[in-house]
């Protein structure tokens, strides 16, 4: 059998394997515009329901322990809160269809069949990206992902949004990182997350927040920030709150400083302050 048991040859995966991240290097530079605009179409109303959802808000005033928080409410604020029965993608694509054949037409596809899940690395293609375990799913994808391909290893859990291209899958550019685990770690978390899952209606405020309770947005960095669409990933494994116990790591987020949303860069990635970016007008600070 080959890659995602079609049986292909390894020759043929290779060529598409080829053609997989040919794709993904093309379709970096529509991300940043695409997470610009639907950011910026973001009403105060959701953002700030977002907010509450996460546990990132108090009174009318997000308040965030790290900068890359914003990045992590911004994906949950255009997937998972809806307005009249549509999130931001839906919305976005009702209003303002693009060329059926361009780019950002392939990017809100991929973002329309988007799922959050929890991923295990099974074995790292050098150059390529990772093969990862959907814990929700039990299904095997190839991530494409070149800079996580450099600093993953085997084992390695996180929570993030999937974004699907068909023959593979991307982040959605706000991963928590949870660690390496152990056979009896995943169990436990396999456990914990197939109570009660179903994958199309699942809201991922509850794994969210747990995973920022652990400080894990601190530990994940986003390579190329100074170019255009640079999105990779690189896990920051070496950082103690990785592999300290969850109760530890929980005491050290709840002592951080924190600061108002609008005093901290934009989750758009546009390099601006929230407050004169996607979050202008959007966020009443106390």
């Amino acid at each position: 059998m080959g890659w995602f048991g079609f049986g292909k040859s390894s020759s043929a995966a290779s060529a598409d394997t080829k053609k997989f991240v040919a794709e993904y290097k093309r379709i970096r530079s529509t991300r940043l515009r695409v997470n610009h605009k639907l950011t910026g179409r973001l009403s105060r109303e959701v953002i700030l329901r977002g907010a509450k959802r996460l546990g990132l808000l108090q009174g009318e005033t997000i308040v965030l322990g790290d900068e890359d928080e914003m990045s992590v409410l911004m994906d949950y604020c255009i997937f998972d809160v809806y307005r009249h029965g549509r999130n931001a993608v839906e919305q976005y694509l009702c209003e303002c269809p693009p060329d059926a054949d361009s780019d950002e037409m392939t990017y809100l596809r991929a973002m329309q069949q988007a799922t959050y899940a929890m991923i295990v690395v099974e074995s790292v293609e050098r150059g390529v990206g990772c093969r990862v375990l959907n814990m929700f799913t039990d299904e095997t994808r190839l991530l494409v992902d070149m800079r996580m391909s450099q600093s993953a290893q085997r084992g390695l859990a996180m929570a993030t949004r999937l974004l699907d291209f068909g023959g593979y899958v991307a982040t959605g550019g706000a991963a928590l990182p949870i660690g390496v685990l152990d056979d009896q770690a995943l169990d436990q978390w396999q456990r914990k997350l197939s109570t009660g899952v179903h994958v199309e209606s699942y809201d991922p405020a509850p794994l969210i927040r747990e995973c920022l309770e652990r400080d894990a947005a601190s530990h994940i960095q986003y390579a190329g920030t100074e170019a255009p669409g640079q999105f990779e990933l690189e896990v920051d494994e070496s950082s103690p709150a990785i592999a300290a116990p969850a109760r530890q790591r929980r005491s050290s987020a709840k002592r951080k400083p924190t600061k108002p949303a609008a005093n901290r860069r934009c989750g758009c990635g546009s390099g601006k302050m929230f407050k004169n970016c996607c979050g202008k007008g959007s966020v009443i600070r106390r």
